[in-house]
């Protein structure tokens, strides 16, 4: 027996080609005609329905800007403010007189200012004419706070990062209204 779809000899009592698997003596399949394929564009997949405010369309992020050396000095005079005022909370909390309690709240306070004017100008923009005066308040209050810290026993820690942020604070103040180059 031969195969009508591959043309292999088989047995003749086999109901079945053993290589191509197709049923003896049935008829040849008729030709397939292929249908000329059209290119159809896909149908758009729905999306399920957004629920919420809609997203804002994607913005380039802006550049970090540069620090000029008077925001770098605010900058660090912050930074050793908040680092005094946490020693100084700490050791009044420790037990030691209200003063040191006192200088770390102050010393806290004013170093998150000082930072802030860096780091956020458009939030401090409403006190934006009172800067310059409360620069010299800080730098001040932290000099003559910090030369008693430096030399007294019961008046608080780290008196040199006091005096060291007052002298930032008036070196940064100096630059920014242009006394100093």
């Amino acid at each position: 027996m031969k195969c009508t779809r591959c043309g292999t000899e088989s047995e003749v009592d086999t109901s079945f080609c053993s290589e191509c698997g197709a049923i003896m003596n049935a008829p040849p399949l008729p030709p397939v005609e292929e249908a000329p394929v059209e290119k159809q564009a896909p149908e758009p997949v729905p999306y399920p329905p957004v629920f919420g405010p809609s997203r804002p369309a994607h913005h380039e992020k802006a550049p970090v800007r540069g620090l000029n050396l008077a925001e770098f000095l605010f900058l660090i005079s912050g930074i050793l403010l908040l680092a005094s005022g946490f020693d100084n909370l700490g050791a009044g909390i420790g037990g030691l007189p209200l003063q040191f309690l006192l200088l770390g709240i102050v010393a806290t306070v004013f170093g998150l200012l000082q930072v802030a004017m860096v780091v956020m100008p458009s939030t401090l923009a409403g006190i934006e004419r009172s800067t310059s005066m409360l620069t010299v308040v800080i730098a001040l209050l932290f000099l003559i706070w910090g030369m008693a810290a430096a030399f007294g026993d019961l008046v608080g820690v780290d008196g040199g990062f006091l005096v060291a942020a007052g002298l930032s604070s008036i070196l940064g103040l100096m630059l920014r209204e242009g006394m100093i180059r």
